[in-house]
């Protein structure tokens, strides 16, 4: 293996080069944060509060020449340069608004480079983002007169080839460009010459095998690495045989676009239904797969997480072409309930490969849905309490699947149900308003709604699919105890406001008139009876623990 290592400032990197980037490799996801932090980072220098930036390593591929260039392919680096160049591209655009010309053609070399044939050439080439190329010609090319009937945003929607491939990058043209606007000609050049006295380590390589090794050994020697860039890394040095790269490149590419800053959960699920990670283990994500493969059989490996990959991004981006399946992911999503999902990657996947009927599977996650209702938003039980026992059958069912194995994990979980006595005690504290504190804050409200809304489902038996409000039945303000949830209902926004301020009994005409079979149900019941929330309040309690939920199955 043979390579160089040196340090390098920017300046030396944008320049007289091509920076290739093929439309396999990984897209650009850099998101606002990651923008601020070099900006911040950067004005530190500006503001002479730190010498120097220092970016960390750039490993590059050397290509040889194209007409009297240096060619290289960025094999770790990609979202550093390009968000430097987007940077740059910027600054750029704020010297042409004001005609600093000379500044202006100063600054060109580190976006544009002539080749031997006097042709200008992208320093920053990636062939997926051609809005990039176009920013930057557009800047290049427009006259001081004509951008000055541009703003920021106006002028970043002309250089759009793609919203779907490249609205990150304009993001970020904007976010730069909107940051420096109102700075003096002397602070956004002092911001420009910081930017290219930009430290790095430069390390190049002649062959893509040794630029793989180079970017495991920077791991090995402390460099700090994401998980995702170590196990991609390690799946294209070890990918037999070699000619699936550019596929596999394509195929991680998809899977970072995908679930995107969901990418650090997904491993960590992923290692933990696969491979039984434990994160109170000090191996990382990436060693745990790395010792369970050896660099053996990756295409597999890369197929398992492509395959899993898929399932992840509808367990967080529910898709209604299974109700049930949409009920029960949208329900985790809002809730932020993690701790399942190992276990929904591998029921997903026995369902797939047939081992699963979709009765079963449909039933098992009916089941786990109501049993998060009870145990977690009903009973206020912690969800880590539940995590070992999840990741241990997770592993399981991937592993050593069996029907046997699904019915123990149903009949333990069935266990932690409480009884009805304890269940309608627990329900009894639920409730909201904005006039006591107690029942004020912002998640009273969101359990209320979950519950209320499994109940008019129930009773319609069907979605809500208009807009509702929570309406108090007896006033919330008069009594502590009309804030909890027997004093409740769904109702048409329209309705709730016609019944401010009036009286139960003149309530009830505007109740039947509801589409909502809960406001029609309570009329027809109380229009000649005494209401009393503590009796509903019980009454639903019973109702949402035999035949909403079906715990007493």
């Amino acid at each position: 293996m043979s390579f160089e290592a040196k340090e390098k400032s920017v300046d030396r990197l944008l320049n007289d080069a091509i920076y290739y980037i093929p439309r396999n490799q990984r897209r650009y996801v850099w998101e606002e944060q990651n923008w601020r932090d070099l900006y911040e980072d950067i004005m530190l220098v500006v503001d002479g509060l730190a010498e120097s930036h220092f970016l960390g390593s750039i490993v590059l591929k050397n290509e040889g020449k194209e007409d009297g260039l240096s060619k290289y392919t960025i094999i770790d680096g990609q979202q550093r340069i390009l968000t430097l160049t987007i940077f740059l591209s910027a600054i750029m655009f704020v010297f042409k608004q004001r005609n600093m010309i000379n500044d202006f053609g100063g600054t060109t070399k580190y976006l544009l480079a002539t080749d031997h044939k006097n042709n200008f050439r992208e320093i920053v080439y990636p062939e997926y983002h051609l809005s990039l190329t176009k920013l930057i010609n557009n800047i290049k090319n427009i006259s001081h007169e004509e951008i000055l009937q541009y703003n920021i945003e106006t002028f970043s929607r002309l250089c759009l080839v793609s919203e779907d491939k490249d609205k990150q990058i304009l993001n970020a043209f904007c976010f730069f460009a909107n940051k420096i606007s109102e700075f003096s000609d002397e602070k956004i050049l002092a911001i420009r010459d910081a930017i290219i006295n930009i430290g790095y380590v430069d390390i190049l390589s002649s062959t893509e095998e040794d630029s793989y090794t180079i970017f495991e050994i920077l791991n090995a020697r402390g460099i700090d690495l994401e998980d995702h860039e170590l196990l991609k890394n390690y799946i294209m040095r070890y990918l037999r045989p070699i000619e699936r790269r550019d596929d596999a490149k394509q195929i991680w590419s998809e899977i970072e676009y995908k679930l995107k800053g969901n990418i650090k959960d997904f491993l960590r699920h992923y290692a933990i239904h696969r491979y039984n990670y434990n994160s109170k283990n000090p191996i990382s994500i990436y060693k745990t797969i790395q010792n369970e493969t050896h660099g053996r059989n990756i295409d597999q490996l890369l197929d398992d997480i492509n395959c899993k990959a898929r399932y992840y991004n509808d367990i967080i981006n529910p898709k209604c072409d299974n109700i049930v399946e949409y009920d029960v992911f949208s329900l985790f999503k809002t809730k932020r309930f993690k701790i399942i999902r190992p276990f929904l990657l591998s029921i997903m996947h026995k369902k797939e490969q047939k081992q699963i009927t979709t009765e079963q599977y449909e039933v098992t996650l009916k089941f786990i849905c109501n049993f998060f209702i009870c145990y977690i938003i009903i009973g206020q039980e912690r969800s880590n309490t539940l995590g070992d026992m999840l990741y241990k059958c997770a592993y399981q069912f991937e592993t050593n699947y069996s029907n046997d194995l699904l019915e123990k994990f149903l009949c333990d979980m069935k266990k932690k149900f409480p009884p009805l006595d304890s269940f309608i005690n627990m329900f009894k504290t639920i409730g909201w308003s904005n006039h006591w504190q107690i029942y004020r804050d912002t998640k009273c409200k969101e359990k209320c709604q979950l519950i209320l809304s499994l109940i008019e489902k129930y009773v319609s038996n069907r979605n809500i699919n208009i807009d509702v409000s929570i309406e108090h039945i007896l006033p919330d303000c008069e009594d502590i105890k009309n804030a909890q949830i027997g004093n409740m209902f769904y109702l048409e926004p329209s309705l709730n406001e016609r019944c401010a301020n009036k009286e139960l009994r003149e309530k009830i005409p505007i109740y039947k008139t509801s589409s909502l079979k809960c406001p029609q149900g309570f009329a027809n019941r109380y229009e000649k009876k005494d209401f009393l929330p503590d009796e509903r309040t019980v009454f639903l309690a019973r109702l949402l623990y035999n035949n909403i939920l079906g715990i007493s199955d």
